[in-house]
């Protein structure tokens, strides 16, 4: 039997396989942030190395960031952060939690406003629509760390989510892409299911991929979903 209404992982009914700017908002402002991990992530801290190659001083792009602690994970370890997020709490919320200061301009090239932190830690978030970002705007990346990102998007977005990507990186950048294995015909989402095939289909024409890790991510949260497994999957992705 086909199950016309899905519970997504808000814990209400609403469809979110399209949710704008300010939808996100809505949530947000109910505090409907359980995706926030409070650390670094896991799995940025196992294949760090992988990602920067041990190398210092990188470039690093969080897409779709929230507040995540790893933007001052990685700018703690040296690097030049840059985040992109389209709700301003999950800028402001990031600074404050972190006791990190910060000051906020208008962002050039594009409607938006550009948060940056004053203390010396080289952090910037980018508030706005992810989807007018372009390397003019935000510049190139060595290195990118896709956690939820693109499994958090529509898939009927995908592609273009690829087409405002794959121009911020360089030649040689590192992506470290997660992604998960779950049931969207019992569960609404987001994360929407992300295979192999997948990456395959939607960066294969440009990246090389390679899957790195795997992980039974099942717990509590998800078993509310009324979902019977999540399984989260790494992949590095180079140019080819």
């Amino acid at each position: 039997m086909e199950i016309s209404r899905k519970l997504n992982q808000f814990g209400d009914y609403d469809d979110t396989t399209d949710m704008s700017v300010d939808d996100w908002g809505e949530r947000w402002n109910k505090s409907q942030t359980q995706f926030h991990v409070s650390r670094a992530h896991p799995m940025l801290e196992k294949h760090y190395t992988a990602l920067t190659d041990g190398k210092s001083s990188q470039r690093i792009f969080l897409p779709l960031c929230g507040k995540s602690i790893d933007l001052k994970w990685l700018a703690d370890k040296g690097h030049d952060v840059v985040g992109c997020e389209g709700v301003d709490l999950g800028c402001r919320e990031f600074f404050e939690e972190q006791n990190i200061p910060y000051k906020t301009e208008p962002i050039k090239g594009i409607e938006g406003l550009l948060y940056k932190a004053t203390d010396g830690r080289k952090i910037s978030i980018y508030r706005c629509d992810y989807f007018k970002l372009s390397s003019n705007v935000i510049g190139t990346f060595d290195c990118v760390w896709d956690r939820g990102s693109f499994v958090a998007v529509g898939t009927h977005m995908r592609q273009e989510y690829m087409n405002v990507t794959i121009p911020l990186l360089k030649k040689n950048t590192k992506y470290l892409l997660d992604c998960f294995l779950v049931d969207n015909k019992v569960f609404g989402g987001p994360p929407f299911n992300c295979t192999e095939q997948d990456v395959k289909k939607y960066f294969g024409k440009t990246c090389s991929s390679r899957k790195i890790d795997t992980k039974n991510a099942f717990g509590k949260w998800q078993e509310s979903w009324g979902i019977k497994s999540f399984v989260e999957e790494v992949y590095m992705l180079t140019l080819k």
